[in-house]
């Protein structure tokens, strides 16, 4: 009998032995991969529509500031030294006269011309503006008021561009980055205004000018002169 429970005790410590055997390949082997999807094949139009919209959106951004920010420098208001020698009254007719021969001789050799008319009650610039590829003209009235220094002012009072519905102050930043204007003439699209500065302007003889009143009801519009020393 005490043999055959040595035998059993023999038979239980070979199984053991053999269970951890087994026990210890089953660690050693080594782990399968989970196996891999497959790839997604690349979309090109995808890719593309994104690179395209980035450079739209990123040109709207550059003719938004380009159009919508103002000039840096503000004009510096002069004043022209002495007395006048003489005042002028001049009518509409005259004014008109006097302001097409200025901007015929100035710009003949300049692609866009304009015209800058003194109606019953206001200021009229006629002129055209590139919008969606297109040249369309408007007509935009400006009220002028004579500063302290004989400079004019002309506020934009209304635009007509057809049926469009363009702001004011994109014209005039047309106007100002397009046109060719003359030195004395300054575009503040922020706050829809043209300067002119009349007393930076000198004539070939030079003589200068500046406003002394504006009269519309009276069709009279007078002017300090200054005759050169």
């Amino acid at each position: 009998m005490i043999e055959g429970i040595k035998e059993n005790e023999g038979t239980v410590a070979i199984v053991q032995q053999s269970n951890t055997r087994t026990a210890e390949k089953a660690k050693k082997k080594p782990a399968v991969p989970a196996a891999k999807g497959p790839k997604k094949p690349h979309n090109p139009w995808r890719w593309a529509f994104l690179i395209l919209a980035g450079i739209v959106l990123g040109c709207g951004i550059f003719l938004g500031v380009r159009i919508f920010t103002p000039a840096a420098n503000t004009p510096k208001v002069t004043q022209v030294a002495g007395a006048p020698s003489l005042t002028v009254a001049l009518n509409r007719k005259q004014i008109n006269q006097l302001t097409q021969h200025y901007l015929d001789d100035y710009l003949k050799d300049s692609k866009i011309k304009y015209q800058l008319r003194v109606e019953e009650t206001s200021v009229l610039l006629i002129g055209t503006v590139k919008f969606l590829g297109s040249s369309i003209q408007f007509n935009l009235v400006l009220t002028p008021y004579v500063q302290d220094n004989g400079d004019v002012q002309l506020r934009a009072k209304q635009l007509a561009i057809g049926s469009l519905n363009v702001p004011v102050n994109f014209v005039l930043s047309f106007v100002q980055s397009s046109y060719k204007l003359p030195k004395w003439v300054s575009v503040d699209q922020k706050h829809e205004t043209i300067m002119l500065h009349l007393t930076r302007f000198k004539t070939a003889g030079g003589f200068q000018i500046t406003a002394k009143r504006l009269d519309f009801a009276a069709d009279q519009f007078v002017f300090n002169v200054y005759l050169p020393d």
